[in-house]
């Protein structure tokens, strides 16, 4: 036990450095770090180490977190009060990108995405909206494409996808959010993988080499993006057909499911 302390110790200081220089970056201090960590501490607690078949109670959750009863009890309420407000729901903008670029209504004859007509009953931004917002307007969703710089009007009638992807320009709240969004998907995976030993493992993979130069980096930068992103369009063309067919009416347990791939590069070349 005490072996895997020690790399846990040395593993968790690593992981924190980037998150450290976000926080330090939005001038969030060291106890709001704090506070956030008795609070994940207490709501893990909560949900995954209860005594089987029994309910958590405070007083255990006191007991295997080292905190007091009575913080238990305030964060309970804290967490319970903010369930909704954390509660992960997809980015709008996020599944009408995906529709443009998997749905063949909306592709060329090159499978390209189309330049579209804001408004029209036949092949249109707004029928795209309606087919994959779920519910939010076009109009809304149109100023929220534009102003994170997803999609451009080519005059007053015409919108033209500009990425592959929802990557938000100049919005740096939405950057954060897709980056943490990700990257506690990562370690969701890391840790099921680790704890659930009976089930079936998860993909996880990784391809690393060091001490290669600059032109090699260039070249694997760009080799990579092409093939993840083809791999990406392929994903979303095959989940959005799957998505069609979904019954929202039927009984069967849902999940929220994906893929997800990233580049690094970095000069330290530490295990």
């Amino acid at each position: 036990m005490e072996k895997i302390k020690k790399t846990i110790n040395k593993a968790v200081f690593k992981l924190l450095h980037p998150i450290a220089h976000i926080l330090l970056r939005y001038e969030i201090s060291h106890s709001e770090l704090a506070e956030m960590t008795r609070r994940a501490y207490v709501d893990v607690a909560f949900k995954h180490f209860s005594i089987p078949n029994r309910k958590q109670t405070i007083s255990r959750a006191s007991v295997i977190t080292g905190l007091s009863r009575t913080e238990v009890a305030r964060l309970v309420a804290i967490n319970e009060e903010q369930a909704d407000v954390m509660s992960s729901t997809p980015n709008r903008a996020t599944r009408v990108i995906g529709g443009w670029l998997s749905d063949s209504d909306f592709l060329d004859e090159q499978s390209e995405p189309k330049v579209l007509p804001l408004r029209g009953e036949d092949i249109s931004f707004e029928t795209l909206v309606d087919r994959y917002s779920g519910g939010i307007t076009a109009r809304a969703v149109l100023d929220e494409m534009v102003r994170t710089g997803a999609v451009e009007k080519l005059d007053k009638d015409h919108v033209k996808l500009l990425h592959h992807g929802f990557v938000p320009h100049g919005d740096d709240a939405e950057k954060i959010n897709i980056f943490l969004t990700h990257a506690s998907d990562l370690l969701s995976t890391g840790t099921h993988n680790l704890t659930q030993t009976d089930q079936e493992p998860r993909f996880q993979r990784q391809v690393t080499y060091v001490d290669m130069p600059q032109s090699v980096v260039k070249e694997f930068e760009e080799l990579s993006r092409e093939m993840s992103m083809e791999l990406l369009l392929k994903l979303n063309k095959w989940l959005s057909e799957k998505d069609k067919q979904n019954d929202p009416e039927s009984d069967e347990p849902k999940y929220r499911i994906g893929l997800g791939i990233y580049y690094f590069k970095n000069d330290n070349q530490e295990d």
